[in-house]
């Protein structure tokens, strides 16, 4: 009665240590997707706060399992905590006690609204903070608790790794080329393990591809890894070297190709042209008196969710001079055009004159723009003359701003109120528009960070997540300034441009895609529109007397990799006006040369230089230090699992006949079938040659161990150990080298020489 009851004891155990064993599997690899978002984000800053979510669904949706809760009843109860978790490990300063409060999902839905406003034109490395962290840790939480459904309740194998592996697919896609081949080798392999112990665990009580159920776990397990070690072996050594390994993706998910000239758009998302164009030279300047911001164009109306130009007339520019408000010095400044598409000409601002004269401009935001159908060509060239005005700090702090131009303070509904409170913070103790501004400008730049992989907002979420997370780059610095300016009644709007670029031994000025720049103007009474900068790393050599900020264009995507612009003075540059100078520009018939291909050097964004072979020699060396210790190590485990039910003499009689039937038939003796152990030992003879005398008094022993009611000792298991012995080493003398080999690291053989 002991014994029937004992069983299916011995077999909940079982089944409960298998599913523990694949929970465990299945965990790891949703911390394998995990690792593998390292392709979409730019650093690890995400990892810790991830792994403590979907942890905390697998150990959630695990102890539902084992208090026996009903699909019915866990399905709400896990997403219940998987809102928990969100709201835990990323509102946590929200909540109200342990609960998520009104506030909690309030930002909740604004860092959801953010990634459908941005995935459209969204481009990897996203940032690994705020909304794409929230977006992918609740996407991963829920293919978590799929997983499971998948693996202990609808008893699924590879059903159970579909959930991940559509992230990781999808991840792989849009992701960079950072640790390609070593995530990819860590989720193939850990897939692997995860559907073999899947297979074990649901495999029936008669049978499994190792045996009996009762081996499952301990026959496949050691096979099982060396699998998932091969696999990552081969994936690592291998994937690298596959025809068209390194060749442009068929689907160019991250811009990386694209036209051979840059339009910089009045609506352009600034921070792909900087990761995607970085090294696209688009126009080289030669300059009379330096380097100066290039502003292509000014955005004065906000309609809650981007900046815009207004609609204006273009008109003759002639000689501006005149309407200049404030004199400042004259810069003579010839732009010759690479890779720069479009219509619309960068120039030190202002501008008061330019050739040739088909060049138009606008009246109020003083952008110059070639008619239509006209577009910038390569080797077109177009001569500019700029008076800079460079305001004194004193002069400023005395300006009113009453006169600014109409809707310049304009607002639509719906300034978060974070915003209007974190102006007046930041400005409090100003008793002047320009210390208000200046005050603004510097808390920006002391408490926010500059980073590139933060995809472009200018909704009023996107403010209210700059504002929390405190990371951007030009975009977001210029338009949050812009917007808690006016919230303030500073008369404010953004510019569009480029920051200098780099002098090189040509004397000429070399503007590349990772220079373009935005920056906020704000208006003073008898002064005009004033440039003022809140991005870290960088500052206008014109606006340092006013600013207190030192010329520099850091290109750095973290903003530290800063460097001043250089001061040299170029080489002197003839007037423009003087009819000595040659300007070309296709509109007005002279030859301006064909948009010939630009070279983009080098990757823009995130690539982590992976080739793989260190990693190899790592992963082959860890391997065979594996496989060295399986083969020292496994033969004793397989030898003391095949014991551990033989506790007297007869038992072990039994198990020694196990074992004897397996090393005779790795020599080639066929199955036993219905034959008596004295049948089976007349059959091995002719079979293998083995001694008939041997087999036939271990089958003599080991019916007497059946069906014999009396009692053996311990002499008699001796006996029979050595007649094993006997038959052990004949037979190996008859088995093939490579099944000899083989059973040195295949359980399913060690298991059969070894226990039966």
């Amino acid at each position: 009665m002991s014994a029937t009851t004992s069983r299916p004891e011995a077999a909940d155990e079982r089944s409960s240590s298998l599913q523990l064993v694949g929970t465990m599997c299945l965990t790891a690899l949703t911390l394998a997707t995990v690792i593998s978002l390292c392709r979409v984000f730019p650093d690890w800053e995400y990892l810790t706060s991830m792994v403590a979510v979907v942890v905390g669904v697998h150990a959630i949706a695990a102890l539902l399992r084992y208090a026996g809760a009903g699909v019915l009843l866990a399905a709400p109860l896990l997403a219940l905590a998987i809102a928990e978790l969100i709201a835990i490990v990323y509102y946590r300063d929200t909540l109200y006690g342990p609960l998520p409060s009104g506030r909690t999902l309030e930002l909740f839905r604004i860092d959801i609204r953010l990634v459908v406003e941005q995935f459209p034109t969204a481009v990897a490395p996203v940032p690994s903070i705020g909304s794409y962290a929230v977006a992918a840790a609740v996407a991963l939480a829920f293919a978590a608790a799929l997983s499971d459904t998948f693996a202990f309740r609808a008893l699924g194998r590879m059903e159970a790794v579909v959930p991940t592996g559509v992230i990781f697919v999808f991840t792989s896609a849009l992701g960079t080329d950072r640790h390609r081949v070593a995530v990819a080798a860590l989720w193939v392999g850990t897939a692997l393990l995860t559907v073999a112990v899947l297979r074990v665990r649901h495999t029936s009580e008669e049978a499994s591809w190792m045996g009996a159920r009762r081996w499952g776990l301990a026959a496949a397990f050691p096979a099982i890894l060396v699998t998932f070690g091969l696999t990552a072996v081969v994936a690592a050594a291998v994937a690298p070297r596959l025809p068209g390994a390194g060749e442009v993706a068929l689907v160019d998910t991250r811009n990386r190709q694209g036209s051979v000239t840059e339009v910089l758009s009045p609506l352009v998302d600034i921070g792909a042209q900087l990761r995607n164009r970085g090294n696209l030279e688009l126009f080289t300047v030669e300059s009379s008196d330096g380097p100066h911001y290039l502003r292509a164009f000014a955005s004065p109306k906000f309609t809650g969710d981007q900046w815009e130009p207004v609609e204006e007339d273009l008109q003759p520019m002639g000689n501006r001079s005149g309407d200049v408000l404030l004199d400042g010095p004259v810069t003579n400044q010839i732009i010759r055009i690479l890779g720069l598409g479009g219509n619309t000409v960068p120039a030190a601002y202002r501008p008061v004159s330019v050739s040739p004269s088909e060049v138009l401009w606008t009246e109020s935001t003083h952008m110059l723009v070639l008619p239509q159908p006209s577009v910038l060509q390569r080797g077109d060239e177009i001569a500019i003359t700029s008076i800079v005005p460079r305001p004194s700090a004193e002069l400023l702090r005395s300006a009113t701003v009453a006169n600014a131009p109409a809707g310049s303070t304009d607002l639509p509904d719906g300034v978060p109120q974070v915003a209007r409170d974190q102006a007046i913070s930041a400005t409090s103790g100003a008793t002047a528009p320009y210390e208000a501004a200046i005050a603004l400008q510097n808390w920006f730049r002391s408490n926010f960070r500059y980073d590139v992989t933060v995809q472009y907002g200018g909704s009023y979420d996107a403010i209210e997540a700059f504002l929390r997370d405190r990371a951007g780059f030009c975009q977001q610095f210029a338009g949050t300034f812009a917007v808690m300016a006016r919230s303030l009644g500073l008369p404010t709007r953004i510019a569009v441009g480029y920051t200098p670029g780099d002098l090189q031994a040509d004397g000429r000025y070399h503007v590349y895609g990772r220079h373009a720049h935005t920056w906020p103007e704000v208006w003073f009474d008898g002064i005009g529109w004033v440039p003022f900068e809140p991005t870290p790393g960088r500052g206008s050599p014109d606006s340092v007397d006013y600013t207190g900020v030192t010329p520099e264009q850091a290109v750095g995507g973290d903003g530290g990799d800063t460097g001043n612009a250089p001061q040299t003075t170029a080489a002197p540059v003839p007037n423009p006006n003087d009819p000595g100078v040659s300007t070309t520009l296709p509109a007005g018939g002279q030859p301006g040369g064909g948009a010939a291909p630009t070279t983009l050097a080098g990757g823009a964004g995130g690539s982590g230089g992976d080739n793989g072979t260190p990693m190899v020699l790592w992963v082959l060396a860890g391997l065979l230090l594996a496989v060295l210790a399986w083969m020292l190590v496994a033969p004793r485990v397989v030898r003391a699992l095949g014991h551990r039910h033989a506790h007297t003499p007869r038992e072990h009689v039994i198990s020694i006949w196990q074992r004897t039937l397996g090393t005779l038939s790795m020599a080639g003796a066929p199955a036993v079938g219905s034959s008596t152990p004295i049948e089976y030992a007349a059959l091995a003879e002719r079979t293998t040659g083995v001694d008939y005398r041997s087999v036939r008094e271990l089958a003599m022993y080991v019916t007497d161990a059946v069906y014999s009611t009396r009692e053996l000792d311990d002499r008699v298991v001796t006996r029979c150990q050595l007649l094993f012995s006997q038959i052990d080493t004949t037979c190996q003398l008859r088995v093939p080298t490579a099944v000899r080999l083989q059973a040195l690291v295949d359980p399913r053989l060690m298991r059969r020489r070894l226990a039966g």
